[in-house]
């Protein structure tokens, strides 16, 4: 109610307010904020009726909920052990892979990456979300040898092109720096070379999921991945929830079919 400055709102008020959401957040966060408008001014105007619920007319569209494809640990490991074995995926390509799959980034966010968002000591990225906001994430220890190993690839590739910028993802072969579209790019290959569904927001949504059944509190993964909203995160809990169905239905005796 900060925006407001008081629960009695004009409508042209409202209009500005829903047309500078729509136009800021994700349809699934913008769809989650105006709900909860809409529930907490009818709650306000049952209980004072001389004020009416602003947000009544506004209804947009419920977004269409996706599917979460997740990989897990095992699997995670099963396909890193495959894509060791596969000559025609690059150093660069599992680089890749497990930076995206250690650190819960985008590809957007990856792209604007610089040297000085990285702190080697305490092992954390300043990382710049695509909504203009700011947010740390960290990286293990199991990385830090392919992190450091970029790094040095990365700067013999500029001396030898000749080339200086602060850019921390770049072209191999030119030392250019990179686009979200190429890193995709890279990523999706990977998937194709191996014969299954992969994308960075697949491992983005594994990486989210490994640290939920591993104990991690939602509102930490939620911090982590630059969720706005707790719904948009919350997600993963039925993820895990499921695939812990799953697992009793598989091998406890009272969950298997007859």
């Amino acid at each position: 109610m900060q925006r407001f400055g008081s629960l009695e709102v004009s409508k042209k008020e409202v209009y500005i307010y829903y047309k500078e959401l729509e136009n800021k957040l994700a349809k699934s966060t913008f769809y989650n904020h105006i709900k909860i408008l809409r529930h907490f001014y009818h709650f306000v105007s049952n209980e004072n009726p001389h004020i009416n619920n602003p947000f009544a007319r506004f209804k947009p569209r419920a977004p269409v909920r996706k599917f979460v494809r997740v990989l897990y640990e095992q699997e995670i490991d099963t396909l890193y052990a495959r894509m060791l074995e596969n000559s025609r995926i690059s150093d660069y390509q599992r680089f890749l892979f497990e930076f995206i799959y250690a650190t819960g980034m985008k590809p957007s966010e990856m792209q604007r990456l610089v040297l000085s968002d990285f702190d080697f000591i305490t092992r954390s990225i300043v990382v710049a979300g695509d909504n203009g906001s700011r947010r740390y994430t960290f990286y293990s220890e199991n990385l830090e040898p392919l992190l450091l190993n970029h790094l040095e690839k990365r700067q013999s590739i500029l001396e030898k092109q000749g080339l200086y910028h602060s850019a921390f993802l770049i072209d191999w072969e030119t030392g250019l720096t990179v686009n979200g579209h190429i890193i995709y790019q890279a990523i999706t290959a990977i998937g194709k070379e191996l014969n299954i569904k992969l994308t960075p927001s697949i491992l983005r949504h594994s990486f989210a999921v490994a640290l939920l059944e591993n104990g991690c509190d939602i509102r930490y993964i939620q911090a982590l991945l630059g969720h706005i909203s707790i719904l948009t995160t919350q997600i993963y809990e039925k993820v895990e929830i499921k695939s812990k169905q799953n697992t009793i239905q598989k091998y406890h005796p009272r969950g298997k079919k007859s």
